[in-house]
């Protein structure tokens, strides 16, 4: 008797780990269903937002493209600060425009904050070079530039070699001369020696790196840049930049006569209108954020489409 009690109570334990073990595989496997299915519920959701903010971000490439076009109907020679490519809202809200969630929307808001920025306002970088030669005008005005903001001169010469070893000279086919990785944007100025993060820093407000050599636009540029390009002391180029405010240049000829002894060097691309503009839009949809960089190319002629060279995110 005493054996069948203990047999008895060992097969109730052993029932017991078993119903414990099948109840926590149980809940284990309903725990990884709920899991799963949340992963999935967030990762659409994510992907909401994402599309959302796409469309938002195409939408104002639209409005910046609209912008420019009708600048350029209003303007077609000239492009100055206080033309209308340079008017738009500090931020824009979206909630009215997105069926959300009241929950969601509580403490959030859907905004888009875009921005133009005249490309042509700053130093070109593909200037310093065209077909593989050195361009030594250019070279000596964006060392003049480097001076001028207490960086090493010798940055110039550099740069310049590395945007010519990533093009094709006159004449050459897809095969002949091994060319270095084309330079496409200013970010990708860390592979040239000398450009570390605090000096990309202080040259961003200046610098740009288009596509094709492209006029500086002397309506726009900062005084810095007409300092370095009409070999101005930065006072008096500050002053110069001043008197714009007030009127801007309408002809090369009233600029070189405002100039005070200073002069324009040949070889150097300067003009008054811009066919570049950086658009920097950054939109905030809940916890969603997007901020992103593009280059519009604004063609001659109102009949022309405007195009979208590229866009990053940052």
């Amino acid at each position: 008797m005493r054996h069948h009690a203990c047999r008895i109570r060992r097969q109730r334990g052993i029932a017991l780990l078993t119903a414990l073990l099948i109840t926590t595989l149980a809940v284990s496997a309903v725990a990884s269903l709920f899991w799963h299915q949340l992963v999935e519920v967030r990762m659409m959701e994510s992907q909401r937002l994402r599309l959302q903010t796409q469309w938002v971000q195409r939408a104002g490439l639209d409005w910046s493209r609209q912008l420019l076009r009708d600048d350029g109907q209003r303007s077609p020679e000239l492009t100055t600060l206080d033309g209308m490519w340079n008017q738009q809202p500090a931020e824009i809200s979206l909630d009215r425009y997105f069926d959300r969630d009241p929950a969601a929307q509580a403490g959030s808001r859907a905004t888009l904050a875009s921005s133009l920025v005249d490309a042509q306002s700053r130093y070109n970088l593909a200037n310093l070079a065209s077909d593989r030669n050195l361009n030594l005008a250019e070279i000596a005005v964006y060392e003049r530039l480097l001076a001028g903001l207490r960086l090493d001169p010798a940055l110039a010469l550099r740069t310049a070699l590395a945007i010519a070893g990533g093009q094709q000279g006159p004449g050459q086919g897809g095969g002949g001369v091994q060319r270095q990785a084309s330079l496409l944007r200013v970010d990708e100025l860390s592979s040239v020696p000398g450009y570390t993060p605090s000096v990309l820093a202080a040259l961003s407000p200046f610098i740009v790196l288009l596509p094709a050599p492209a006029d500086l636009n002397l309506d726009s540029a900062a005084p810095e840049l007409l300092a370095a390009v009409a070999r101005l002391p930065l006072p008096q180029a500050r002053q110069l930049a001043e008197r714009r405010r007030q009127a801007y240049f309408r002809s090369m000829a009233e600029l070189q006569a405002a100039l005070l002894g200073g002069a324009l060097p040949d070889g150097v691309r300067v003009g008054l209108r811009s066919d570049y503009f950086l658009v920097e839009n950054q939109i905030r949809l809940d916890h969603a954020e997007l901020n992103t960089v593009s280059l519009l190319y604004r063609p001659r002629g109102s009949a022309a489409s405007i195009e979208l060279v590229w866009t990053r995110e940052d």
